[in-house]
């Protein structure tokens, strides 16, 4: 018998037998939805152990993001009222939601996860009871909650909206922020209903810019007027687009500026107004290295940091014509070789103007295969010569001609190559011999293809298509007589 394996046996029922009892960890008293503590007056703040907090199976997903474990809290509003809640925590800093309704039928109200700032702001309705739920992915220790009262934006409204100056740096936060009754909604961002205000009178006119950001960025709109009825939009930054509005103020005009974003994307944001940047235009050539045969697409960019495009200018092509920037595309062709200065004025919506320039070089090597002699028949030992003749249209070049032969696999395998100078405007004959073999004779003929290129080999022909050609010879067995 082997005594290892019932020994190992004896001692663990021994262990069983005279450890003492280990205890387990309950879950949390409001680890379960229909547990849920109590938040009986504000402010209120509570510690927890949530180590052994679980997930029901029908726990709602806050934030549409995945979680494992969750607590939850009740708080019946006495009053209407912005209520904060914060969540802190040991290790990862846990989510929060807030719901309305009932079990299995609960309604959204306000949720923040990994997103800053950690904690959710709602309009709290008096009588009306809101579910919160604290929940993570990870569970990692103690768990504090703190409800709270919050009183809204100074610059809620529209009457109240903050003097600013440019340039300047303002902080906001759009969680205590609401819509008014009709306020004006941006054509660019109707959703984003939680907005603040700002007020901006410019002691000069120039273009300014104005950014609003902190994490997802929120929208913003330029309005001209001093009164809710007389708004009229200058511009529209939707939120989550991350771009500055950029606006013409007009010195001694009153200017509203509007931040908004919707209930669940509202978060603390930076608001900076600048003097918005000059333009750095510039002109972009497609291909860029044209040939007199080449329709060539020209791109006008306004360079703009700010990342507005040209609405208006004009293009001027060097040549003596241009065409005006419309948005649609700007093709040219051009006559003649040359080096040309590529040109591009225009403006942006906000008022802004700018120039630049390209130096585009057109530059056209055109050669042809305008003559390609084979025998009609041959024999087979017979070396026959073989003419290419080759025409010059364009610069001088120094002209690369390869004759090949169609094998019987089916591909082209070079016979021979000759270098020559080919003047501008000059014909060269390019003189290649060829001896006829008995595997022609066995094909009954010898296909040849000529083609044309240049050296260095870099250099591209503008009308590739006349550079190649082909041509046959029937070939023939030798006779006897010739055997002999």
């Amino acid at each position: 018998m082997k005594l290892r394996p019932l020994l190992a046996c004896l001692a663990a029922v021994t262990a069983t037998l005279v450890a003492p009892g280990v205890a387990h960890a309950a879950a949390p008293s409001n680890d379960d939805f229909g547990s849920a503590t109590a938040v009986t007056a504000l402010p209120f703040t509570a510690s927890q152990d949530v180590r052994e907090a679980t997930k029901a199976a029908d726990d709602p997903t806050p934030c549409q993001t995945y979680t494992t474990w969750s607590v939850w809290y009740d708080y019946t509003a006495t009053a209407d009222a912005l209520v904060r809640v914060t969540p802190a925590g040991t290790g990862a800093r846990p989510f929060v939601a807030v719901y309305t309704g009932e079990r299995g039928a609960l309604s959204p109200v306000a949720c923040r996860a990994w997103d800053t700032p950690g904690y959710v702001t709602f309009r709290a309705t008096a009588g009306t009871t809101y579910h919160v739920m604290f929940a993570q992915q990870y569970n990692q220790g103690d768990l504090t909650a703190g409800f709270t009262t919050v009183p809204p934006a100074q610059n809620d409204g529209f009457a109240a909206a903050a003097p600013v100056s440019v340039p300047g740096d303002y902080a906001g936060d759009l969680t205590v922020a609401s819509a008014e009754p009709g306020e004006a909604r941006p054509s660019c961002d109707p959703g984003a209903d939680r907005s603040v205000w700002f007020a901006f009178t410019p002691d000069r006119t120039r273009s300014v810019s104005a950014l609003a950001m902190y994490d997802w960025g929120p929208g913003i709109t330029v309005y001209r007027g001093t009164t809710p009825g007389t708004l009229s939009e200058v511009d529209c930054v939707a939120s989550g687009d991350r771009r500055a509005a950029v606006f013409t103020a007009e010195a001694g005009q009153s200017y509203r500026i509007r931040v908004a974003d919707d209930a669940e994307a509202a978060s603390v944001f930076q608001l900076r107004l600048d003097t918005a940047p000059p333009l750095r235009p510039f002109v972009t050539p497609y291909p860029n290295n044209p040939t007199v045969y080449t329709d060539v697409t020209l791109v006008p960019y306004s360079g703009d940091s700010l990342g507005r495009d040209f609405v208006s200018g004009e293009v001027r092509f060097g040549d003596g014509g241009s065409a005006p920037i419309t948005g649609a595309p700007i093709v040219h062709r051009y006559a003649a070789d040359g080096e040309y200065r590529v040109e591009v004025t225009g403006a942006t919506a906000d008022g802004r103007t700018g120039s630049g320039f390209a130096t585009l070089k057109v530059e056209t090597h055109d050669v042809a295969v305008s003559d390609f002699v084979v025998p009609a028949k041959a024999r087979v030992d017979e070396t026959k010569p073989i003419k290419v003749s080759i025409t010059n249209t364009r610069h001088d070049e120094t002209v690369v001609v390869s004759l090949s032969k169609l094998t019987e696999q089916g591909y082209y395998q070079e016979v021979g190559q000759l270098k020559q100078w080919v003047p501008a405007g000059g014909k060269v004959v390019f003189p290649f011999a060829y001896t006829y073999t008995a595997a022609d004779a066995a094909a009954g003929k010898t296909t040849f293809k000529v083609s044309a290129g240049f050296d260095p080999s870099y250099t591209e022909d503008a009308r590739p298509e006349d550079n190649v050609r082909t041509a046959s010879t029937v070939v023939r067995a030798r006779t006897a007589i010739a055997m002999s």
